[in-house]
């Protein structure tokens, strides 16, 4: 019995020990928060401070407001944002700035109402260890400027000027019909071109088909030609002579046998000669003459009238000698030239071999 009163009794004590340690925690506890209060309170006892760099507002007209607090380097502050002013104020910017001893934001807005503007119940947010004070900010008034004040002021009239009637837009019908017949001409052309492109018409004949003339007939006329000529009396005359019969065999062979003959050295006509198995006869004849044309040409060689006369008849010499050879060659140079230029059998090319 005894045993058991003692164990309830010490119990009992332990219980009031207990409610005693906790209502003295508490009381701490709470002492400590009244004096963060108190203490963040004695830091703000200046309170926040709020000014314009305005002395009015106007419509859209950029400006800037100040918000300047103390603060302690342990405080946590939290400014009014974007919901906290009224809807007729847009935040475009917001510049925030701190020193040891004070805090400041400085807010760019845009007005956008009629009245005069009241910045009233805004309120910094201050966090001190794990409690929360709220701080009121004073209340801005800005009035509200208008531009048509100055306007009044001087005795202006505020009537305004009649408005300008709307333009008359272009009816879309008549610009549809307008692209329908422009569509219209551009398919008619388009069909008028294909169809004349593809007439069928007859090809266009010649008035004239192309003479053939026989490569030994043109050195036939020109050996003519030199022979009608006057006797050639100077030593320039001299000279052109020599060089006319030589540029006329020249020029046979060229044509003949596609063979650069104008442009060549008498040695390199003498090798083609020697290439295509001309007879010695002809190859001696043109050697003399390509030799005596080159002696008065370039070596200065004064001929004699015996020598003048000599070398015009080798010249229808070797004329008769290569119609008598060339023959063949001929003929077939003259078929040549009907394949080259589409002449049928019955076709009259207009010229003989000779």
């Amino acid at each position: 019995m005894n045993t058991r009163f003692w164990r309830i009794t010490s119990l009992f004590c332990l219980c009031i020990l207990w409610a005693d340690y906790g209502s003295v925690s508490l009381h701490a506890q709470t002492q400590l928060s009244t004096d963060n209060q108190i203490s963040a309170q004695a830091q703000l006892k200046n309170g926040p401070r709020i000014y314009s760099e305005v002395d009015s507002v106007r419509i859209s007209t950029p400006f800037n407001i100040v918000l300047v607090t103390p603060t302690n380097i342990e405080d946590e502050i939290i400014f009014p944002d974007s919901s906290s002013f009224p809807p007729t104020l847009f935040l475009s910017q917001a510049s925030y700035g701190s020193s040891t001893t004070e805090d400041s934001v400085q807010y760019t807005f845009q007005y956008f109402g009629n009245q005069d503007l009241s910045l009233s119940d805004l309120r910094i947010l201050y966090k001190v260890n794990e409690d929360t004070v709220t701080i009121p900010v004073p209340t801005l008034r800005l009035p509200f400027s208008s531009r048509l004040e100055p306007i009044i002021s001087r005795g202006d009239t505020l009537t305004l000027n009649p408005i300008k009637p709307n333009f008359n837009f272009f009816n879309p019908w008549l610009f549809a019909l307008l692209i329908g017949i422009i569509a219209a001409c551009l398919s008619l052309i388009w069909w008028w071109y294909n169809r004349s492109r593809n007439k069928h018409t007859l090809p266009d004949t010649p008035s004239e088909l192309p003479v053939y003339v026989s490569p030994l007939q043109i050195l036939k006329r020109e050996l003519q030609q030199i022979q009608q000529d006057n006797y050639p009396l100077t030593d320039e005359a001299i000279k052109i002579y020599y060089s006319s019969i030589s540029d006329a065999f020249r020029n046979y062979y060229e044509v003949l046998y596609g063979f650069p003959a104008l442009e060549s050295t008498s040695r390199e006509l003498l090798g083609f000669l020697n290439k295509i198995a001309e007879p010695s006869s002809i190859i001696d004849i043109v050697r003399s003459l390509l030799i005596s044309a080159d002696q008065v040409k370039f070596a200065k060689f004064k001929p004699t009238e015996e020598q003048i006369r000599f070398i015009l008849e080798e010249s229808f010499i070797c004329l008769n000698l290569l119609e008598e050879r060339h023959k063949k060659r001929l003929q077939a140079h003259k078929n040549e030239f009907e394949q080259l230029h589409g002449f049928s059998e019955n076709t009259q090319t207009g010229d003989s071999l000779t």
